[in-house]
């Protein structure tokens, strides 16, 4: 799958770059008091980004290029197309179901049912992965930051 590659790795090095040269420079905000900047941990997340993106694209690059592949195909799998975006589409959704409802009533919900429609069936597992971070996210917004936003 060297084209996959070329073209997720640039995709990847791309969003890097456009967080390094415009999101976090005009959102990252500013506080003089902070110890740390607050654009430094972005600002490292974007340059890992454009690392990692650049190595797979370079690795797809050099895999189509001893292939004999070219990068751009004029066949389109529009059912791989659609299998691959059916994930986008649930989250969509469910983002516009939580502006009606709040996020640690229906995060449960949400978590496990994307675990199950990916093919998970231990009980188990789809409990632990959908209560544990729901619940998480509960105590550190009302019992810790004392904000009880959700």
């Amino acid at each position: 799958m060297p084209r996959s590659d070329f073209w997720s790795g640039l995709v990847v090095a791309g969003f890097g770059l456009l967080a390094l040269l415009w999101m976090i420079p005009n959102y990252a905000g500013s506080n003089p008091f902070a110890q740390m900047p607050p654009e430094l941990v972005p600002n490292i997340a974007a340059w890992t980004m454009i690392v990692c993106g650049g190595i797979v694209a370079l690795g797809g690059l050099v895999r189509m290029l001893r292939d004999g592949v070219s990068p751009v195909s004029a066949e389109v799998n529009w059912r791989a197309i659609g299998w691959a975006l059916w994930p986008f589409v649930y989250v969509g959704v469910a983002i516009w179901v939580m502006t009606f409802v709040k996020l640690t009533w229906f995060g449960v919900f949400l978590i496990g049912g994307m675990l199950f429609l990916l093919g998970e069936r231990r009980w188990y597992m789809i409990l632990g992965c959908s209560v544990v971070p729901v619940v998480l996210l509960y105590v550190l917004s009302v019992y810790l930051m004392r904000v009880g936003v959700v």
